[in-house]
């Protein structure tokens, strides 16, 4: 397995430290994106990700998923900073250091110490927000485009903790992985050397 530093810089590049802009760069945030023109929206969009506010991320996601729809988007990077987008409003990202501890350990073996740390989290992520993330990471393929190993992984952990909010909690037997393993098995496909995605497929098997 790689260097745990090593593993964590592209997920915190993603999805986790705080980061500090000035007031004037992000002043236009507060605007009504479905009231932008498309190239607005896209720059809005991309704004949004750097702000690390889910309330600003939901709102650029809405109005671009809904542009992106109205004009058939075919541009796999316009899906993947959508699906970017998705990830951060659900606020998946806030709690990805759950996650990135077990990895290191190798514990994601151990649903009973998966479940002692992550269940009592369940409540705290928009699922709606993931569903939209993986329809995007979807449309990326659909368009000519990879995923990266960074959009899955965090996409997966969404899916693992929506299965467990659904049944009973991530230790629960008789939960179902049909949505993990459908993401899984493209996740395989797309990035076969990661111990990340490796991982995940232990967890459900």
């Amino acid at each position: 397995m790689l260097p745990a530093a090593l593993l964590l810089l592209p997920l915190l590049l993603l999805g986790g430290c705080e980061q500090f802009f000035s007031t004037n760069l992000f002043a236009g945030l507060e605007r009504d994106p479905s009231q932008l023109s498309f190239e607005q929206q896209v720059t809005y969009a991309r704004n949004a990700l750097s702000s690390n506010d889910t309330r600003v991320q939901a709102k650029a996601y809405d109005a671009l998923a809904d542009s992106l729809a109205r004009r058939n988007n075919s541009d796999p990077e316009l899906n993947s900073l959508a699906a970017n987008l998705a990830i951060g409003a659900s606020g998946l990202p806030k709690l990805l250091g759950d996650f990135l501890s077990l990895a290191f350990d190798d514990a994601f073996d151990s649903t009973t110490e998966l479940a002692d740390r992550l269940d009592p989290k369940l409540g705290k992520v928009n699922y709606g927000y993931i569903d939209q993330a993986v329809a995007q990471i979807d449309a990326v393929g659909q368009n000519g485009g990879t995923p990266s190993e960074q959009q899955y992984i965090l996409a997966l952990a969404g899916l693992v903790m929506k299965a467990g909010n659904e049944g009973d909690g991530i230790a629960d037997p008789a939960i179902d992985w049909t949505e993990v393993n459908a993401l899984l098995i493209e996740a395989e496909a797309d990035h076969q050397d990661s111990d990340y995605v490796a991982q995940f497929r232990t967890l459900i098997s």
